[in-house]
């Protein structure tokens, strides 16, 4: 662990201070952990919570053991994940925008079911189907890996992205889920619901145009 300690650690400050303002920028997960703790309350914003967290664990271990250079050497795979990407963002969003368009006072918002496994299911599907979550994560990955060729010391120093991911969307859902908070959201719920929706939708829609242009 000495070379965590020794003069690495600044590259660590660097690559941990550009992922955290990736982490906190308005995104499909930010957004998908707002709709939830809007229209589900703060369980279910955890739940996705933790599946995004996994959904980085896994873009950053892949990295870590080796992968990353592989995936990214691969174009059918980075068509693969937009392809999935923008799917996955055009239905999310079709159904908070259907929602909002309906006026569903119950649950204008995007809707994963009620079991927990849907809430993760979302988180995760939604973190593994952005491109630009796979890119940031692996691209940081690699740089950190060349100040640590041990795997295991590489491992240790990338475990902390799904752990601030983590902490980070659990602050966020709590937050939001406040009653304070969720009364002023709820007030414009139809209209928040819409814009989100619209949000991912283009998103999704953007991801496939970028395939055509590649």
């Amino acid at each position: 662990m000495d070379t965590i300690l020794g003069p690495p650690s600044t590259l660590i400050f660097a690559a941990y201070g550009a992922f955290i303002l990736g982490l906190v920028s308005p995104g499909p997960d930010f957004l998908l952990v707002t709709a939830l703790a809007v229209g589900r309350g703060r369980r279910a914003a955890f739940v996705a919570a933790v599946g995004i967290s996994v959904g980085v664990a896994f873009w950053a271990l892949l990295a870590a053991v080796g992968m990353g250079a592989a995936i990214q050497g691969t174009p059918a795979i980075w068509e693969g994940i937009r392809l999935l990407g923008g799917g996955v963002l055009i239905y999310l969003g079709a159904r908070a925008v259907s929602s909002a368009l309906r006026e569903d006072k119950a649950r204008a918002t995007i809707r994963p079911g009620k079991r927990s496994a849907g809430s993760f299911l979302l988180g995760l599907l939604t973190n593994l189907s952005n491109p630009k979550a796979a890119i940031v994560l692996i691209g940081l990955t690699a740089v950190l890996a060349q100040s640590y060729p041990d795997r295991g010391d590489l491992m240790i120093v990338v475990a902390g992205m799904p752990a601030l991911t983590l902490i980070w969307f659990s602050f966020l859902a709590a937050t939001l889920a406040m009653p304070g908070a969720q009364g002023r959201l709820l007030k414009h719920r139809r209209v928040l619901s819409f814009a989100m929706g619209a949000a991912l939708t283009l998103a999704g829609l953007s991801l496939i145009q970028s395939m055509t242009m590649v």
